[in-house]
């Protein structure tokens, strides 16, 4: 005969509390899965991961070399400034890997801004995108870094040692093109520790005014700074109604716009190698230690 099973009356209070605690814990389990692990995946710098387009914006009106926005779907909060992420996609046998600054570090968003070049390999693909098409990544890359040794602190770290320049009062910052991105990065650290009392001044170099990112953004930064920050723009091929400067980065317009060479003063340069070049020659040739130059 066989035995039938206990009626629920029969079950003892000891095992009614058991499987309710084995339930409970379940779904603080389930619970901890979906809060901590679901989501945007947190990028890493030792190996690429597939993220995920999820908004895309074409923001200038130059047709042959247009600035794009890209959202990505992926945490890079709390990456240190300076830092880049590498990007990387596979056509073929053929392997293509560039590194970009984001324009800010979120936990949900990895936002980049490039500038599409006829015959860049990399924005060409990523201005061909879709949202929902995926890219590789991983970061952060780079080894240059402001305020890693606190206020005021210009970092290179290399795997075999570390430099550092300390004590800076004044950062010159120059930036071509796209350079701009960690321009902002340090400008926005810079706004955002109470403790830093870093000034900075920083000329953005396009070729015309339609060439200009995010010029609004980058008017704000004197006012958001409280004087600490000074902004301002040349082109080499200016429209009539250009207000700011005119022609090419020479030594009159450092020596216009820049503090006298001193150890307190600090040089970032960022853009394309030959503005990176061509800048770094004048700024030699009015005495600049290039030991003080920092190019990202």
């Amino acid at each position: 005969n066989e035995t039938p099973p206990p009626m629920l009356g029969s079950i003892s209070p000891l095992t009614c509390f058991s499987v309710l605690g084995t339930v409970l814990l379940g779904a603080a389990i389930i619970i901890f899965i979906q809060k901590y692990f679901s989501g945007p995946v947190r990028l890493r710098p030792d190996r690429y991961i597939p993220v995920k387009l999820i908004r895309k914006k074409v923001v200038s009106d130059n047709v042959e070399r247009p600035t794009v926005f890209l959202v990505f779907d992926t945490n890079v909060s709390g990456f240190p400034t300076g830092a880049h992420v590498s990007c990387k996609f596979t056509d073929g046998k053929a392997m293509t890997i560039r590194p970009y600054t984001p324009t800010r570090f979120s936990p949900s968003e990895c936002e980049l801004m490039i500038r599409v070049y006829p015959d860049g390999k990399m924005t060409q693909y990523m201005h061909k995108m879709k949202v929902g098409d995926y890219i590789e990544m991983r970061g952060p890359t780079g080894f240059k870094r402001y305020g890693h040794k606190g206020p005021g602190v210009m970092s290179k770290l290399l795997k075999s040692k570390e430099h550092h320049q300390e004590g800076i009062e004044h950062i010159m910052m120059f930036a071509g093109g796209t350079g701009i991105t960690p321009m902002l990065q340090i400008c926005n650290h810079i706004i955002q520790d109470e403790k830093d009392n870093t000034k900075a001044s920083l000329l953005v170099a396009n070729s015309t005014p339609e060439d200009v990112m995010l010029y609004d953004e980058l008017l704000k930064l004197e006012s958001r700074s409280g004087g600490h920050i000074r902004v301002f723009f040349t082109v080499s091929r200016p429209s009539e109604d250009w207000k700011h400067r005119r022609g090419r980065v020479d030594e009159k317009m450092i020596k216009d716009l820049f503090p006298v060479p001193s150890s307190k003063v600090a040089v970032a340069v960022c853009g394309p190698s030959g503005f990176e070049k061509a800048v770094v020659e004048r700024l030699v040739n009015v005495g600049h230690d290039k030991s003080r130059i920092w190019r990202w």
